[in-house]
């Protein structure tokens, strides 16, 4: 029978678990593999059951990860894709090292930031008991994760009105990340570099440099396509100032999909690439996974999207 639709709010210390579990499976499992497969006089066993889900809920990538216990410092960790059983049924089997015991995690991240976090789908079986393989037909439920319990259920159900190409232009003041050079009193417990004393030794100031949000004027230029799926395109173009008498230009690229809950949209943002210019220099690099996450609205058939730091972003179809 499916699961009832309805979020769960876990427990923070039950998410922080779930995520030191989770952080880095994809790159450890392999080499979990090859250590198990060395060890010696160790006899393989396997588990396996199914994962119930929600009515409706998409758990495409899903996987169940096994901890060797206690999953909070997971010492080992082995993971299985999901296999659509039919309906809201998924099945999974785990090919483990060894008997355990282990403990089961079955989780679909939702928005790709490789942490246990609102709207992904979690669920531990049999409510954290360990399990010794070899072990089958073992259930485990998987619920929607909530921020709390008013938490409006996430839903994209308004990605397709919004699928198109958008496009941006502006001028205006955003807080950007840069260096400054400050003097501090010498006896001050401030931040940054520390250059030594301003006019030598004992002298009443440092000269520090430090790294902060400095108010500067950017000119933006941004192409966002939406499509169906809630994949996009997000293309950049900024022009801001780099010292007293040039400008750096920025071009970037993201790759990604999106979600909306709440009058939030969040952009999983699963990669992309970059390249700079200016004052006599330059350079390119790849977009690592993130996530960024703005206020959003769509009225009057337009798409604002809203922030701290100067965000205030206005686009219009085409």
């Amino acid at each position: 029978m499916p699961v009832a639709a309805r979020p769960i709010v876990f427990a923070p210390a039950l998410l922080l678990a779930a995520t030191a579990c989770f952080a880095g499976a994809s790159d450890k499992a392999a080499a979990n593999a090859s250590e198990a497969g060395a060890a010696p006089a160790q006899q393989g066993a396997s588990i396996t059951g199914d994962v119930q889900a929600p009515a409706g809920a998409r758990m495409e990538g899903g996987k169940v990860v096994a901890c060797s216990s206690p999953y909070q410092s997971c010492k080992t960790k082995i993971e299985a894709p999901l296999r659509q059983a039919g309906g809201s049924s998924w099945a999974y089997e785990l090919k483990l090292p060894d008997r355990g015991p282990w403990q089961l995690i079955a989780w679909q991240d939702a928005d790709g930031d490789d942490e246990a976090s609102p709207g992904d789908y979690l669920g531990i079986a049999r409510d954290g008991a360990e399990i010794s393989a070899p072990a089958s037909a073992v259930r485990i439920a998987v619920k929607l994760v909530a921020g709390d319990q008013a938490a409006a259920k996430a839903s994209n159900g308004d990605i397709p009105g919004l699928a198109g190409s958008w496009s941006q232009s502006s001028t205006a003041t955003e807080l950007v990340i840069g260096s400054k050079i400050k003097f501090q009193p010498s006896m001050a417990t401030g931040y940054g570099t520390n250059l030594g004393g301003t006019f030598g030794p004992g002298s009443a100031t440092n000269t520090t440099i430090v790294t902060e949000s400095m108010p500067v004027t950017v000119r933006r230029q941004m192409t966002l396509v939406i499509r169906r799926d809630g994949t996009f395109t997000w293309r950049i173009t900024k022009i801001q100032p780099e010292g007293k008498s040039c400008t750096k230009t920025i071009n970037q690229e993201k790759l990604g999909r999106i979600q909306t809950a709440g009058g939030k949209m969040t952009f999983a943002i699963q990669g992309g690439n970059e390249s700079w210019s200016g004052c006599g220099k330059g350079g390119s690099g790849t977009i690592s996974p993130r996530s960024e996450t703005y206020g959003y609205s769509n009225a009057g058939g337009g798409l604002r999207l809203t922030g701290p730091g100067g965000v205030n972003w206005a686009f219009r179809r085409g």
